[in-house]
């Protein structure tokens, strides 16, 4: 926040992707919460994307720039003319085509001002890659402690790092719900009373070891398989049980009323840095089970607020699905320990303050 007299720290916040996922939000919504925090930010996103609209109708300063695959030298350029004719005091950028072609300006020697990078997924880039963008940035942003411990394994300057968790994004599930976007939902997945209803609300991931769990598991269940696509979408299920149904969906804008048709939310991934899709479970009361890997096992106290099971073993789900399902009680006490974890935890509002302090320390503010 600027002080009386000063002028506004002008701030460009990039992503190369253009929806779809919790991460995408997270960006949009820290560009909006900081643009009312009084900053100046020009946020750059997809061209036609969904992203892009929300920003529009955020009323950001929007840069449409498509940024290509494999397309450093050319992403770059663009991006060096929106620097010249956009000025701005930092560069904070959270996608990987992003990071790469900042990453070579500040080796040509034509980035005009410090940049960040926000590393909003587990780091599978190559060493010398994260070598080279640790000499650019001015700090690396990790959004988990197991993000920032790989990240220095790999490369990265452990004096550049600061771990910022992200905070969940209340304003999208705080809202009231009407019955009529439930009835929507229910026409979607389905449902019987013989049926539990249970769901994975997350992009491609690991879906595969709930699916193969369910042989396993006694409890008979509804899986909704929320956000996938391509192959995850279409491919045959094979030996799912009579007594259980699966119901596979796209990608669909708002999931918040799918959230009241569920019993239980499910999060099998390895390789998420913080992931929204858990804190937003929480953060409704939800029981979750997740993966006892990277930023699910900060975000989730196994037995307290959540269990964490072995990520890759289909009888450990079954066994953790048929405890909670079984357990009224435990899992009414897992769900309200998820809402004060995820609430009071990982506030929105921290997010944004420890990033502002941190732009004001890259800048000698």
């Amino acid at each position: 926040m600027a002080r009386p007299g000063e002028a506004p720290l002008r701030v460009l916040v990039s992503l190369h992707q253009g929806g779809g996922a919790g991460s995408v939000n997270s960006v949009l919504r820290l560009a909006l919460g900081l643009r009312e925090r009084g900053l100046h930010v020009r946020f750059v996103c997809p061209p036609g994307s969904p992203v892009e609209a929300e920003a529009n109708a955020g009323r950001l300063e929007v840069h449409p720039v498509p940024l290509a695959r494999g397309g450093r030298f050319t992403n770059a350029r663009a991006l060096r003319r929106l620097l010249a004719g956009y000025p701005v005091d930092l560069v904070d950028a959270h996608g990987a085509r992003d990071r790469e072609a900042f990453t070579w300006l500040g080796l040509t020697g034509r980035l005009p001002v410090p940049a960040i990078f926000t590393r909003r997924s587990w780091p599978r880039t190559l060493r010398v890659e994260n070598w080279l963008a640790g000499r650019v940035a001015a700090r690396v942003v990790a959004l988990s402690e197991p993000v920032a411990a790989r990240l220095v394994a790999t490369g990265i300057p452990r004096g550049k790092l600061q771990v910022i968790h992200n905070g969940v994004l209340l304003d999208r599930l705080d809202r009231p719900v009407h019955e009529a976007e439930r009835a929507a939902w229910r026409e979607r997945i389905g449902g019987d009373p013989d049926r539990r209803t249970i769901a994975i609300v997350a992009r491609p991931k690991d879906q595969w070891v709930v699916l193969q769990a369910l042989p396993l598991l006694r409890t008979p269940v509804r899986l909704v398989l929320s956000g996938l696509d391509g192959v995850a979408l279409t491919a045959p299920l094979r030996e799912i049980p009579d007594r259980h149904a699966v119901v596979r969906l796209p990608f669909l804008p708002d999931v918040r009323p799918l959230y009241d048709l569920i019993e239980l939310a499910l999060h099998p991934s390895r390789w998420d840095a913080l992931p929204q899709a858990v804190l937003e479970a929480m953060a409704l009361g939800k029981p979750v089970i997740a993966s006892d890997a990277s930023g699910n096992a900060v975000i989730v106290r196994d037995g307290l607020d959540g269990l964490l099971v072995h990520p890759t073993d289909p009888a450990a789900w079954a066994v953790a699905i048929d405890r909670v399902l079984g357990d009224p009680a435990f899992a009414a006490r897992l769900g309200a320990e998820a809402r004060r974890r995820a609430r009071g935890g990982f506030p929105f509002s921290r997010t944004l303050d420890q990033t502002i302090d941190l732009y004001h320390d890259v800048l000698g503010r």
